[in-house]
């Protein structure tokens, strides 16, 4: 019940951190113009490595507490929660001396890249970044701890609040005035108040008190050994989905538009991410009691086709879409300016689509501890990224970034991994694709074809509207396709499940009013 729970809660995060961010970026984008959003995005991915300090300790925390719980030691719990926590606080004051070194070289660093006034505000934004990246890793152990307990209700809830108030929030203070650096310490003092919150409900409402006194040396062991390949895996992706920004500014001239154009693109494989990845979290648990309890290679495969259909139903269809009037979409929703910017989004939303539905595998493998593998694979594909962006940055800076993200993606990300998981799980990778792709292919394909037939009526000129009409079309020629031969009978069930509980609630609701 609580995976049920978790599920929606995630997806209703989704939804609102996709849709709120959707609004939200071409209103920042004019606001802020082209020179200032490239500052901003350049700053958030600089950042972002600096939550790399986890050191995939997060993930070793949803794992042992989880297995702690499911044993009833309350006792395990707590000293394995005053661990985590004194190693966070370790974390976040290292976070803060590693942020005042990245601020100081950072002249030096983007000098090619960036303005005198570009390289100021980085620095401005960064102190305030590198802030919230060491309150964010601080209370680390008791965000996860949430999510260990499945208390995703709150978690999930205060996200979906939290999200919708630096929207809010940002947006006033832009009409305002407000530049870059006004949002990012709103998003400051927001995230520091979410975090209180977390760590007063895991003390004071789930009453579990870390305990700092004599710790398990052996466990602390088998827990670093554990978390370092985890954080292999991030750093990977981590270099996988950020080193382009970074790279551009550090080895292309003058490359704020640059930067600008390749965010714009990456915001939306970002939101593309969200969609797929909200399971994650949420599945952990439920997957290391699946781990616990000695499931098989064939109910392991079995869960990969039952999550990874439900994820390729909802990214298909959004890739499906995106390909017929993504370049229709892009003018409209950033400007003429970033027209290339569709290029950028297709080319990299391709291989990602692949990496998303077969994420449950990750989670599998982290459950049963044979990650390693996995981390040295996707390092090495990191390794290949970097070399191959930096050469083909000097030839064509944008094409470049993204030919090269693209290669290590599809080598790393798809072709190793699936021969991890079928190596490591014991999972038949013609039947799992055959499972996997059995009827919501063709939808897809459908899909594409009677959308870009539907356009041929010429609805783009009526700009927001004809873009709205023709992805309906879309979508409706895809529905019809994956009821009538897309969806299993379980898949049909669950959909129409609810729908009848949407339609109860409904007329309970009106009941009640009359």
């Amino acid at each position: 019940m609580n995976r049920k729970i978790g599920v929606i809660y995630s997806y209703a995060l989704m939804i609102v951190e996709v849709f709120s961010a959707m609004l939200f970026t071409p209103f920042l984008i004019r606001m802020l113009g082209q020179s200032q959003y490239a500052v901003y995005q350049l700053t958030s991915q600089i950042s972002s490595y600096l939550m790399l300090l986890d050191l995939g300790v997060g993930n070793a925390v949803i794992r042992y507490m989880a297995k702690f719980r499911a044993d009833n030691d309350k006792e395990k719990q707590e000293e394995f929660l005053g661990i985590a926590t004194v190693f966070y606080l370790a974390i976040a004051v290292i976070t803060v001396i590693i942020g005042i070194v990245l601020v100081i070289i950072l002249p030096t660093a983007f000098a090619k890249g960036l303005t005198p006034e570009e390289i100021k505000l980085s620095q401005k934004m960064l102190c305030v970044t590198m802030l919230t990246c060491a309150v964010t890793l601080g209370t680390s152990s008791f965000a996860t701890t949430l999510m260990a307990y499945e208390r995703f209700s709150f978690s999930k809830g205060l996200s979906i609040i939290c999200s919708v108030l630096k929207v809010v929030v940002s947006m006033v203070a832009l009409f305002m005035g407000v530049k870059a650096l006004g949002v990012v310490i709103i998003y400051f003092a927001l995230n520091l108040l979410t975090r209180l919150a977390y760590t007063f409900y895991v003390l004071f409402k789930l009453k579990i008190r870390p305990r700092f006194k004599n710790p398990d040396m052996s466990f602390i062991k088998e827990t670093v050994t554990y978390s370092s390949f985890v954080f292999l895996q991030m750093l990977a992706t981590q270099i996988n989905s950020m080193t382009d920004t970074v790279l551009l500014g550090i080895l292309a001239k003058g490359s704020s538009a640059i930067i600008a154009i390749y965010g714009v693109g990456s915001q939306i494989i970002q939101y593309f991410k969200t969609i797929g990845s909200h399971f994650n979290g949420v599945l952990m648990a439920g997957v290391v009691r699946m781990v616990e309890n000695g499931a098989k290679a064939k109910a392991l495969q079995d869960e990969m086709v039952r999550i990874g259909r439900i994820i390729f139903m909802m990214l298909g269809m959004v890739f499906a879409v995106f390909i017929a009037f993504g370049k229709h979409f892009m003018i409209l929703w950033a400007g003429e300016a970033y027209e290339q910017s569709y290029f950028v989004t297709v080319a990299i939303m391709a291989p990602t689509m692949f990496t998303l539905i077969q994420s449950i595998g990750n989670q599998i493998l982290w459950a049963m501890n044979r990650h390693k593998g996995q981390a040295i694979v996707q390092i090495v594909s990191a390794l290949i990224n970097i070399v191959l962006t930096a050469v083909l940055i000097t030839w064509k800076p944008l094409e470049g970034a993204v030919i090269g993200s693209v290669i290590a993606l599809s080598v790393g990300d798809i072709i190793c991994m699936n021969i991890m998981f079928k190596k490591e799980i014991g999972i038949k990778l013609s039947q799992y694709y055959l499972e996997l792709f059995k009827g919501i292919l063709p939808s897809l394909l459908i899909c594409f074809a009677g959308g870009k037939l539907f356009s041929l009526l010429g609805l783009e000129k009526y700009g927001w509207l004809g873009f709205i009409i023709n992805c309906v079309v879309a979508v409706v020629i895809y529905g019809i396709c994956m009821l009538a031969f897309g969806m299993n009978k379980s898949e049909k069930n669950l959909v129409f499940g609810l729908f009848n509980k949407l339609l109860r609630k409904t007329n309970l609701v009106k009941d009640k009013g009359e």
